[in-house]
């Protein structure tokens, strides 16, 4: 009887113990930290803007720091003896913007774009990019594909301009993109990432729109943002470049949606066609003007819905899903269990 009660309070429990989660960026003392942040990457990210040397991240093992280069020389030194006057100084020069898992500075030509999110993602825009202090093993897939791999971290840079690598030095120009993923699927989304289907995503973890979502554009100007979040709907507006083709958006719904439930999703109003697997949700561009839709599940991030929008203006996609009641179904579940063994003891007793 007692292991029956411990099995009933695990069927009760279990599921609300295991949903998907994001970051909240907090700085302290100069540190940018969250759950994800540092994402199993560690050295230092030069940015170079109009020849002078703007900034420094360094990536550590529980943080990143953020140092301005600017000012040069003795003013330097003398900032570094003050990290009070340092970080006053930076407050007022940098446009720095916070919003839950979303961290962005814009200082003298350069912009830094952090998330705190399972989809580790960093980009820089500035004249040059610099990675150096790495330890990990360099591979140039392409003109402006990087990948880097030690134990079990993976991450790819992507870059817009030149790509060099000169022995454990990385040299980049114009802007990058350094994304990791959490899950064995990676390869067919850093596929499209690399081909720049993938457009964008939104990873939802409550119906708080500003600490429970983070999004973020990757291709043609793609963003996919909360209309309407409430229970058992969720309302997302689309819009992207025209000119960029079919694009792929990313949703991370999370473990506390299941394959069995009941989902209805539509694009404009209209119910979406499943995709026939994963290869044919990640070409866009292959069933006309049909956008389609595909459920991924992943161990380590739960469910992620991913959406083919073969062209772009403004779209409003909705899911609608039926997740039924956790205790309802453990009273069902009980019902069911509770038959079965009233009809076994009556045919035993027969």
């Amino acid at each position: 009887m007692r292991w029956f009660f411990l099995f009933t309070i695990a069927i009760i429990f279990l599921p609300l113990s295991s949903a998907i989660e994001i970051g909240e960026v907090q700085v302290e003392d100069g540190k940018i930290m969250g759950k994800y942040l540092p994402a199993g990457l560690e050295g230092k990210i030069s940015c170079y803007s109009g020849g002078k040397h703007i900034l420094d991240l360094v990536y550590n093992n529980d943080s990143i720091e953020i140092s301005l280069k600017y000012f040069g020389g003795e003013i330097e030194r003398i900032l570094e003896r003050n990290p009070f006057l340092k970080e006053e100084i930076e407050k007022s020069l940098m446009a720095i913007n916070i919003s839950g898992a979303a961290y962005e500075i814009e200082y003298a030509g350069c912009r830094v774009e952090l998330h705190d999110v399972p989809t580790r993602f960093l980009r820089i825009i500035a004249d040059e990019i610099v990675f150096s202090n790495l330890n990990y093993t360099i591979k140039k897939v392409d003109e402006h594909t990087i990948k880097l791999r030690k134990d079990n971290f993976t991450a790819m840079i992507l870059c817009e301009g030149k790509l060099a690598i000169d022995k454990n030095t990385i040299f980049a120009t114009h802007e990058i993109m350094l994304i990791s993923f959490a899950y064995q699927e990676e390869k067919h989304i850093e596929d499209a990432i690399k081909n720049k289907v993938l457009g964008g995503e939104i990873t939802i973890v409550s119906y708080d729109v500003k600490n429970g979502t983070d999004c973020i554009s990757y291709f043609g100007n793609v963003s996919v943002t909360p209309a309407k979040l409430e229970k058992g709907k969720i309302v997302l507006k689309v819009d992207g470049d025209e000119k960029a083709g079919g694009k792929i958006v990313k949703i991370n719904l999370g473990k506390n949606v299941c394959l069995s439930d009941e989902f209805k999703i539509k694009f404009d109003g209209r119910l979406l066609h499943e995709a026939s697997n994963l290869e044919d949700i990640l070409n866009p561009d292959d069933d006309g003007i049909e956008p389609e839709y595909y459920l991924l599940a992943t161990k380590q991030e739960g469910i992620i819905l991913l959406v083919s929008i073969p062209h772009f203006s403004e779209h409003l996609l909705s899911i609608e899903f039926i997740v039924e009641n956790v205790i309802t179904k453990t009273l069902t579940f009980l019902s069911a269990f509770l038959i079965v063994a009233v009809a076994a003891i009556y045919m035993f007793k027969k």
